[in-house]
Formats: C-alpha cells, sequence, structure tokens
C-alpha cells in the first residue's frame, strides 16, 4: 500500500513538473 501511493505522489509530481517545464523555458539546462 505505502509503494502504491508513493508511486502516485511521484506521478503526480512528475506531471506537475512536466506542465511547467513545457509552460515556461528551462533556464537551467542551456
Amino acid at each position: 500500500m505505502e509503494i502504491y501511493y508513493i508511486r502516485i505522489l511521484i506521478g503526480t509530481l512528475g506531471v506537475l513538473f512536466f506542465s511547467i517545464f513545457f509552460r515556461e523555458p528551462p533556464r537551467i539546462i542551456k
């Protein structure tokens, strides 16, 4: 159960991160 919860949490964070990355051009990575 714990692993499943962690996996969902990581998935949500990944989607949010990708959304922000696609919205604004990555300045950290040149």
